[in-house]
Order: C-alpha cells, then sequence, then structure tokens
C-alpha cells in the first residue's frame, strides 16, 4: 500500500525546495517576524528536526533561498552575465534589468526580511554584506573597463560610489513594491549614474 503525508519520506531537491516554497507563501502571509519552523514544516509536510539539521535560524533559511533563487535566474554569478553593448548607457542599463530580475525572481517580501536583517544585526550581517559588496564593486570595475576600452571617459570614483547602482535597485524595491518597469530603470541610467560616472 502506498504511503503518503507525513509519513513520506521526501529526500534531497523535493524537500528542499518544498520547504522553501512554503517558507515564501508563509512570509507573504504571516510575514517574515512571525515566521517559525513549526510553521514551516507543517506547510512542508516534513518535522522541525529537519529543518534544524539544516539551518540555525529562519534568516539562514532564507539567505539560502535567496541563493538558489539566484543561481535559477543567472545560471551564475552576476559578473559573469555583464556584456558589452557598445555605451556605458546601454551596460548600466543591461546591469540594471539583471540586478530587477533578481529581486523579482526572489520575492519582494524575502528581499525585504534580508534588508531588515541587515539593518538590525549589523556584527552578525557584517561578513555576508563585506562579500557581497565586494562582489558588486567588481562587477562595476569590469563595466567600467568595458567603457575605457572603447574610448569613453570615465570619472574615477571611490568603490563606495561604484556600489550606488545596486543601492539605487535596493532602495527603489523598497519603496516602489507595485514594480520597477524599463523607463524607470532608464531615469535611474540616464539622470543618476550616467552623470556619476561619465566624465
Amino acid at each position: 500500500m502506498k504511503v503518503t503525508g507525513r509519513n513520506t519520506r521526501r529526500r534531497g531537491d523535493i524537500l528542499t525546495e518544498s520547504i522553501y516554497n512554503a517558507t515564501i507563501e508563509l512570509i507573504n502571509k504571516v510575514g517574515y517576524h512571525n515566521l517559525t519552523f513549526q510553521q514551516i514544516a507543517n506547510a512542508a509536510e516534513t518535522s522541525r528536526t529537519v529543518l534544524y539539521r539544516r539551518w540555525k535560524t529562519t534568516y539562514d533559511l532564507i539567505r539560502e533561498i535567496i541563493e538558489y533563487k539566484v543561481t535559477n535566474v543567472l545560471g551564475g554569478p552576476l559578473i559573469d552575465k555583464i556584456e558589452d553593448t557598445g555605451s556605458l548607457r546601454g551596460d548600466l542599463m543591461h546591469l540594471l534589468s539583471l540586478y530587477q530580475s533578481l529581486y523579482v525572481e526572489v520575492d519582494h517580501e524575502i528581499m525585504n526580511a534580508i534588508l531588515f536583517e541587515m539593518g538590525q544585526n549589523k556584527d552578525k550581517i557584517s561578513e555576508i554584506e563585506i562579500n557581497a559588496t565586494n562582489k558588486n564593486i567588481l562587477v562595476m570595475r569590469k563595466l567600467l573597463q568595458f567603457a575605457k576600452n572603447r574610448g569613453e571617459k570615465i570619472k574615477e570614483v571611490s568603490d563606495a560610489t561604484l556600489t550606488l547602482p545596486f543601492d539605487l535597485i535596493r532602495v527603489e524595491n523598497i519603496l516602489r513594491k507595485d514594480g520597477i518597469d524599463t523607463k524607470r530603470l532608464e531615469l535611474l541610467v540616464d539622470e543618476i549614474l550616467l552623470p556619476v560616472f561619465l566624465a
């Protein structure tokens, strides 16, 4: 006789994806602050023991969800997806479009949960934030090198300024819950980013 429900032992990717989906649905339903492993276990039809074996906190779980979603969208690191489009404007539009696609895929509430944790637990998050910031700086250096190789005149700016495109997308997604369209991305590029980077 086939056994179904909680008695079914699921392993690997199937169980993991079920946990991911349950977590996202619950965050949208009850909010990140009210999220518990017991709720996730119930929704994913597994046990808290299974969850605690892999993740110490709900924050660790949602971080992994983001990494999984990013891999699904890009198929690899962001820096490998940067392209020389023929102009700094085109390169910046391509970058912002890619970065925005991550926010769309990951889910608004999940991203807000991460941003909240980054603001509340600076000691805990500092290493993660520094790693992400360093990766973003390398992405911008690669993008600006395209422009220099084409002969475009680029200003010399600090590493803090190199994070501006990523900071803009984060802020825009917090403020504009209905989403960001191509026109808004063009405005960010034309009126903010190009004046900052193009001499």
